[in-house]
């Protein structure tokens, strides 16, 4: 082949398919037939304008796939392999990826290496971010796997338990996969806030104990009368808006834990008296990488195979490639009761 499909921005709330050029992986890389692909709230802000477009390779990073091709050097996998990718390449050589911090590599590169991602017919991804995935998986479970690490990391990073009261802020899909995470590590108690009844419906049927829809009620006021005005052990903020800061703030206990998830996308204005008096912890969560001695993206697709997590929950639309305009329409457009769209081939 020479050429492919690919969907690129084109502009503001704009987003096309066009022909590309086909790449051959380089050394280290693999070519993959790219199966099934999520619309991520950081696509959402790329398409809004509000992070950077790229308008000549495709973006895309929630992928599950068939690889096709093996770049030189490459003998860890062989074609006809299911794989799910991570969204970025690591050399393993760096102080951050001795330490076990790969998610922080000095030389860290998109999962392409600047080429066409997911939104793609074909994309090249480095051998350092492939997970092949059980045969038994079908390829919408593999394309969840990598939003279900970045939430399995966000959960474990706020060291909950058994014991404690988890609070996620935000209904979308991290969100609902922190919620799923908390359930399966056996979280005492988990409450989430929503905003659309979509989002609520799918919360209780993952199983959380308390859904709060904003608007409704005061998120403040209903957890004091939870937890006896307490506040919570650990929240998940997943939303990236000072506002939703701030809510995670007044509902966590004193030398309570905070985990920012959410795609900033702008500087805020945030009341940080809080974290003085109460002494609570913030901690930022990025992507994934190793929670304990495995991988979140180990863990996701453990969770995902043996039914602790039922993921393909969260799929509300699927479309082909070539109507990946409606897709972004509806993606961006919670009202059309979406939470996460994805894109098949």
């Amino acid at each position: 082949m020479t050429t492919m499909k690919a969907a690129i921005y084109t502009g503001i709330e704009q987003i096309g398919i066009q022909e590309v050029e086909y790449t051959p992986p380089a050394p280290g890389y693999v070519g993959i037939d790219t199966k099934q692909t999520g619309i991520c709230g950081s696509d959402l802000h790329s398409y809004f304008g509000e992070w950077d477009q790229s308008h000549t390779n495709a973006a895309g990073h929630e992928t599950c796939g068939t690889v096709i091709e093996l770049g030189e050097g490459v003998t860890e996998l062989q074609p006809g392999d299911k794989v799910a990718i991570e969204f970025f390449s690591h050399c393993g050589r760096c102080l951050h990826c001795r330490k076990g911090y790969y998610n922080h590599c000095s030389e860290r590169q998109w999962i392409s290496h600047n080429a066409h991602g997911g939104f793609a017919e074909y994309t090249n991804a480095h051998i350092s971010g492939l997970f092949k995935l059980p045969e038994s998986m079908t390829f919408e479970e593999g394309a969840l796997v990598e939003p279900l690490a970045v939430s399995y990391r966000a959960v474990g990073l706020s060291k909950a338990t058994y014991q404690d009261r988890v609070a996620i802020i935000g209904g979308g899909t991290i969100g609902q996969f922190a919620l799923a995470a908390a359930v399966a590590a056996g979280a005492k108690e988990t409450l989430i806030t929503v905003k659309y009844d979509q989002q609520a419906q799918l919360a209780k049927e993952l199983g959380a104990d308390h859904v709060v829809t904003i608007g409704d009620m005061d998120l403040k006021e209903y957890v004091d009368d939870l937890t006896s005005g307490l506040g919570m052990d650990a929240v998940i903020e997943s939303v990236g808006t000072g506002p939703n800061f701030n809510d995670a703030m007044s509902i966590v206990r004193r030398h309570g834990t905070v985990v920012l998830v959410g795609g900033y996308f702008e500087p805020l204005e945030v009341d940080l008296s809080r974290i003085v008096w109460s002494e609570a912890s913030v901690i930022g969560s990025n992507c994934y990488g190793f929670t304990g001695m495995d991988t979140d993206f180990d863990a996701a697709i453990e969770l995902i195979s043996s039914g602790k997590v039922d993921a393909t929950k969260l799929v509300t639309h699927r479309y082909p490639l070539e109507d990946v305009v409606e897709a972004f329409r509806i993606s961006a457009d919670k009202r059309s009761g979406a939470i996460k769209v994805h894109l098949c081939q």
